[in-house]
């Protein structure tokens, strides 16, 4: 038998009942909108990233290809994007990361993590934000509309590093049933399109915080997220929709006090209340 699943929608005007419909496949598609724009602007902004280490104008040149290189792994479909550059260049004289992407040299690995790992992830949000808001103004995003033509904004955290051996202050340990504990980095990110005037959130990372005794976890993360962002996405264009994790009463009450919806599922055995 399927575990049953239970869809609790809040407006801010109360609960209500309704059918939950299948996600909209219709959206304008603006093709002016090209990827050389979205590199071009990323070129203006990769070469201003801080640098502790250098100043000079060949250390420039080196964060600036470094950003690059690894920005550009998201547009390949090669497990090593760096070195299927290196062979094509060798084989045909050129390649696709200096013509496509601006990049001076073909970096390895550790010239692309070392000058990137001391920056801020908080200094590209700025660049996240202006990217959500061109992919909306040129309905880039409609395709993603679902319940009452409104986009869901999806509440859910996600490692982005996790190592047994490698450890650090930032670091949230995690018990699993198949692993006794694993530090890891997390970050909370509200996933979902931009509305007209609204910006694309940049996550939140799970972290110790200042002055906070118990390690961070991902509710706290998330309400630190809505805080921050809550006011930019207000209105009737977005629901907000999560699992469990975020099914509590105070932080319920939270989206509600930001004149926010919701739509968030649960199963029986963590939720039993809510089934009888």
């Amino acid at each position: 038998m399927p575990l049953m699943r239970k869809r609790l929608r809040i407006n801010a005007g109360g609960p209500s009942s309704v059918p939950m419909p299948a996600p909209s496949a219709t959206g304008a598609r603006n093709t002016w909108f090209r990827v050389a724009r979205l590199i071009e602007r990323t070129r203006t902004v990769f070469p201003g990233l801080p640098d502790v280490c250098d100043k000079s104008n060949n250390r420039r040149y080196e964060i600036e290809d470094a950003a690059l290189a690894a920005f550009s792994v998201f547009f390949s479909q090669s497990p090593s994007f760096l070195d299927s550059q290196t062979r094509m260049q060798k084989l045909q004289g050129k390649n696709n990361a200096s013509s496509l992407f601006g990049i001076h040299d073909i970096r390895c690995d550790n010239q692309i993590r070392n000058p990137l790992d001391p920056v801020p992830p908080q200094t590209l949000f700025a660049l996240m934000v202006e990217i959500g808001d061109d992919l909306y103004h040129h309905g880039l995003l409609d395709a993603f509309r679902s319940f009452d033509d409104t986009f869901l904004i999806a509440l859910d955290g996600t490692d982005f590093f996790s190592s047994q051996k490698i450890f650090c202050p930032l670091l949230a340990v995690q018990t699993r049933q198949w692993q006794s504990t694993v530090p890891s980095h997390r970050r909370h990110a509200g996933a979902g399109g931009a509305g007209p005037g609204k910006r694309l959130c940049p996550p939140q990372f799970v972290q110790p915080q200042d002055g906070h005794a118990k390690q961070d976890c991902e509710l706290a993360a998330t309400g630190r997220w809505l805080e921050q962002w809550g006011r930019a996405l207000r209105g009737v264009e977005y629901h907000f929709s999560g699992r469990r994790l975020v099914l509590h009463q105070p932080f319920c009450q939270q989206i509600l006090a930001k004149k926010a919806n919701f739509i968030f599922t649960c199963k029986p055995d963590s939720h039993p209340v809510l089934y009888e």
